[in-house]
């Protein structure tokens, strides 16, 4: 089946996101075997007969990288999201955001159909492994389970207390890597524009560590 006859097979709005594994321009790539027009060409007429536009971003140019060295360093631009001029319409605020890479050598991708207003939401509670680490741990369960006469109580007292115990023991935590996301930031959005060895030590010192900040892969550490 043709991608023209996938865009014909209705005429609902909708979108396209993920990795592509392929670039559209040279401006998509650093680093690495120049792009192959022939098939850069053939994405295009792609995203052309699906009726599809480029739905832009902000944040780090490039969503992929290979975090060689400098001599052999390739950035890319291969994961993005598309839609169509129906979608758009309905969702005329709709922005794409790349975020800051961890341990993956892709960078996450947020699809906002909403601009943000800054109204706080309150966070659900999340039970966190972490906790069975700790030695006070117990002491709070026992202390928040003695009191109550009931159930319902009984997890209001409980989580009530594990909050603040988690701010009070963890919170240094959040604040250290909120501080290295926001110096990666800076780092991968000079990298996308002046790639220097000095900017790759930067970056592979701080991933490092950022982590220090999740305690073991097992246990991730969340801001509640």
């Amino acid at each position: 089946m043709s991608e023209r006859s996938v865009a014909e097979l209705h005429s609902l709005p909708w979108i396209i996101a993920g990795d592509f594994n392929e670039v559209l321009t040279r401006e998509d790539k650093y680093g690495g075997r120049p792009i192959n027009i022939s098939r850069a060409i053939k994405f295009q007429d792609c995203l052309n007969n699906c009726r599809m536009f480029d739905m832009g971003f902000s944040g780090p140019r490039f969503t992929w990288s290979n975090r060689q060295p400098l001599t052999h360093l390739i950035q890319e631009r291969i994961d993005r999201v598309f839609a169509n001029t129906d979608w758009n319409v309905l969702y005329p605020e709709a922005s794409v955001r790349h975020l800051e890479r961890s341990h993956s050598d892709h960078c996450p991708i947020v699809l906002s159909l909403h601009h943000d207003q800054g109204t706080p939401f309150p966070k659900p509670f999340r039970f966190q492994p972490m906790w069975l680490s700790h030695s006070s741990f117990p002491d709070l369960v026992r202390e928040a389970w003695t009191g109550p006469s009931n159930l319902p109580s009984a997890i209001t007292s409980f989580t009530t207390r594990a909050k603040s115990w988690n701010r009070e023991t963890f919170g240094n935590i959040f604040h250290r890597k909120r501080r290295i996301c926001a110096r990666l930031k800076g780092v991968r959005s000079a990298l996308g524009s002046n790639p220097n060895n000095f900017l790759i030590n930067a970056e592979k010192s701080l991933l490092e560590e950022l982590s220090c900040c999740f305690l073991g892969s097992s246990l991730l550490v969340y801001e509640i």
